[in-house]
This record gives C-alpha cells, sequence and structure tokens, in this order.
C-alpha cells in the first residue's frame, strides 16, 4: 500500500444509528491452554486451562459491553450443553443474544505462548449459518452490522444476505478479514470477491492479512490495518494516517487472542457515538490492551470507570 500519509482525519463512511451494534456468526468455544515454557513436539509440560466464549461476535460484543455499547450477538450457536454455558454467560454481561441453535458447538484451542503469541486449532463443529436462517430482525435497529471474515469463508451466501439486509434498512456495515493464510489457501481473488460482495463500509485486518489482501480500495471506504505494538494505519479515498499504540507495561502482555476484535469493538463503538474516526482507533488500542492482558480473547466483565 503506496497511499500518502497525511496528518487529518478521516470522515466516516456515513453515521451510525443509535442502537446496538450487532456482531453476526458462529459461537466458538475457546479452550485456551497457557504455556509455561515454549511448545516442543515431543515433550510434556503443564498448562492452565480456560474456557470461554470465543469467535469474533462473541468477542466483539463483550467488548462493546464492557464499553457499555448496547450489542446483539446474532449467528448460529450449538445446540449442547457447552453452548447454553457460553450463551448464558454473553446474556450475563448485558448481550442480546439471537441465535439459531443447531449442532455441536465449534472448538478452538488456543495455545497461549509464553511471549504472549497464540496459535489455534479449530474444530469446526457441527452445523452451520444458512441464507434461510437470517432474520430481518437481527439487524432491525442497529447502529452498525460487524460480520467475520472467518466465517465469510464457511457461510458466504448467509453473510451477504445480512449484509443486503442491513443496506436495505440503511444499516452501515463493518467486516473483519480471515487469517493471510486462509486468504492464500482460498485464493486470493476468490476472497476479495466474498467481501466485495459485503459492500463493507468499514474494513479490519491486520497487517499480514492486508499484505495478502493487496489495494483494498474498492472493498471498502474506510480500512482499518492493525499490528500489533506497531501504529495502526487508517486508510480512506487514497489518504492513510498512522495511529501510534502506547506501549503495555512491563510484564502486562499475556496472551494476543481476540486483541484484533477488541480494536474492532472500541472502533465501532466509537462509530456509534460519533466520534472522531482516530480517536474511535485510539479506543480500539485501549480495549486491545486490557484484553492482552487477560488469558483469552474475552474481556474482563467490569466496565472501565467514567
Amino acid at each position: 500500500m503506496a497511499e500518502p500519509v497525511t496528518t487529518h482525519s478521516p470522515p466516516w463512511p456515513r453515521a451510525a444509528g443509535s442502537g446496538p451494534v450487532v456482531a453476526l456468526g458462529k459461537l466458538v468455544a475457546d479452550q485456551v491452554l497457557q504455556l509455561s515454557a515454549p511448545l516442543m513436539v515431543g515433550s510434556q509440560q503443564r498448562v492452565v486451562r480456560t474456557t470461554t466464549a470465543g469467535g469474533a461476535p462473541a468477542n466483539v460484543t463483550a467488548n462493546l459491553a464492557r464499553l457499555g455499547v448496547p450489542a446483539r450477538l446474532a449467528g448460529w450457536a450449538g445446540a449442547d450443553p457447552l453452548a447454553d454455558e457460553l450463551l448464558a454467560g454473553l446474556a450475563a454481561r448485558g448481550i442480546e443474544i439471537d441465535v439459531v441453535r443447531r449442532g455441536r458447538t465449534p472448538v478452538s484451542t488456543v495455545l497461549a505462548h509464553p511471549d504472549g503469541e497464540r496459535t489455534l486449532l479449530s474444530d469446526g463443529g457441527e452445523g452451520g449459518l444458512e441464507a434461510d436462517d437470517v432474520r430481518p430482525e437481527w439487524v432491525a435497529g442497529a447502529a452498525v452490522l460487524h460480520v467475520d471474515g472467518y466465517d465469510l469463508l464457511r457461510y458466504p451466501a448467509a453473510l451477504a444476505r445480512a449484509a443486503a439486509i442491513a443496506r436495505e434498512a440503511g444499516v452501515p456495515v463493518s467486516a473483519d478479514v480471515a487469517a493471510a493464510s486462509r486468504i492464500e489457501a482460498h485464493g486470493r481473488d476468490a476472497y476479495m470477491a466474498l467481501l466485495a460482495d459485503l459492500r463493507a463500509d468499514v474494513l479490519f485486518c491486520n497487517a499480514a492479512e492486508a499484505a495478502a489482501l493487496g489495494p483494498t480500495g474498492d472493498l471498502a471506504e474506510l480500512v482499518v490495518v492493525h499490528a500489533g505494538a506497531r501504529p495502526t494505519r487508517v486508510l480512506w479515498r487514497g489518504d492513510s494516517r498512522e495511529v501510534p499504540v502506547d506501549p503495555l507495561p512491563d510484564g502486562a502482555l499475556r496472551d494476543t487472542t481476540g486483541c484484533g476484535d477488541a480494536v474492532a469493538a472500541g472502533v465501532l463503538a466509537g462509530w456509534r457515538a460519533g466520534v472522531p474516526v482516530i480517536d474511535a482507533v485510539r479506543a480500539g488500542h485501549a480495549a486491545a490492551a486490557v484484553v492482552a492482558s487477560v488469558i483469552g480473547g474475552q474481556p474482563p466483565v467490569s466496565r472501565p470507570a467514567g
């Protein structure tokens, strides 16, 4: 990406509504294994295991709820006791739940390495989200519809239908991007076509995903490229701006799982509130710092002071 860096702030593509932010996709169980040492093939070590709700929709809505923003989780959840427990935990955070229930909950085993990096091992579960499952009431009165780029690979017709319903209702659409390895495995052009079908107003990705996609100007009016501790790049209409990330205190980094979802939640909260884009990105950085300081992709339940 060779767009010139400027010092001004971009406009929002359009105003968000005043209703809940809706995150749509599948509910995942994250079983986080906190490693005590670097993983070695053939070795044995003790781990600390934590099971939480996971997947982008659950992580985004949990961060929104912590920020005091109305949030709705829509899409698919398993019809098993594991999903019952996860959904109850999300509802206890104040998240509105509106999902179809079928099959077995997907499970991601998350290896949390000592340096804070993470590795995901995913079991897709049994079931899924069909286009006919998508209901207009999922996005009725929503501030923004946010969809997940991993789910776009598994349920492209359902997500495209949800985005179309949102646009018809005047609801803005944002989308996150699947991992660079998944983009490459699916084929860049094919994945770009799936993203284009969403006609998203705002697109989120990390630096590796942005490199895998290449130019994104035709995919969304505003693109947010986060890069961990390095500055986040905001791209719009041929311009760009870098937003520095405040460093974490020494020893604060425990697990990067869900940090990208936290960035998205902070930006979406700012979009709904109508604050400047750059301030919304800074709010995303602050939300990600909270998630990086805990194990797993879910933030603490308590809301920040003020």
